[in-house]
């Protein structure tokens, strides 16, 4: 989740670079903390750009299972084997 965000975020212009931390806590459905770093490329401070996201994007897991199309099993194959490979 934190790469979409981090995509959205460059591709509005709000930073040039950035890194996103989120933490969640059991048996709670949205983030317990953001933490948001531009390194000194965001138009706004880290504070705002924290607050947007925490306004316009649903961190719910399941929100995050639905708009990342999670159920969709296209990793099974890739992932048969383990590192061993198929050959």
């Amino acid at each position: 989740m934190q790469d979409t965000l981090q995509r959205n975020l460059v591709a509005a212009g709000l930073a040039e670079k950035v890194e996103i931390g989120l933490a969640y806590a059991i048996g709670i459905a949205r983030p317990t903390s953001v933490y948001v770093e531009t390194f000194g490329t965001g138009k706004l401070s880290d504070e705002e750009i924290e607050k947007i996201i925490m306004e316009n994007f649903d961190m719910r897991p399941a929100a995050i299972i639905r708009d990342l199309d999670l159920l969709r099993p296209i990793y099974r194959q890739t992932a048969s084997y383990g590192h061993f490979g198929r050959k």
